[in-house]
């Protein structure tokens, strides 16, 4: 094993351990903790075994396993970067909702009725 397989090794597992260790992660939905099992799977394969990658990648109708990483990294950056921006919509809703709210409750508690006088 050359020593670059090892290190790459290791921090995939780093990183796929502090994902799931992660206290947070009792929010993240279990398809996204399974789909992360199943990448780390397969990056240690493909570390381990980088030829692979080029076996799947001609299987699939790509001409080097390199290209083939290059392809599937790029649509996981896409839909990270649409999950991030529909995340961000979703709490942008919440605050506008949540300023409604408290502009509604401060108007309700800062409004005191005018006393009517007994001349009026």
């Amino acid at each position: 094993m050359i020593l670059i397989q090892i290190i790459l090794v290791v921090g995939i597992f780093y990183l796929l351990i502090r994902f799931l260790a992660n206290p947070s992660s009792t929010n993240i939905r279990a398809w996204k903790k399974i789909l992360g099992i199943i990448f780390t799977l397969l990056a240690v394969v493909v570390v381990l075994l980088p030829q692979t990658a080029n076996d799947i990648a001609h299987s699939v109708g790509v001409g080097r396993g390199a290209d083939l990483l290059l392809y599937v990294l790029t649509l996981a950056f896409i839909f990270v970067c649409l999950n991030l921006y529909l995340k961000s919509k979703q709490d942008e809703r919440r605050y506008v909702e949540l300023a409604r709210q408290i502009a509604l409750l401060d108007a309700r508690l800062n409004h005191k009725p005018k006393k009517k006088s007994r001349h009026d």
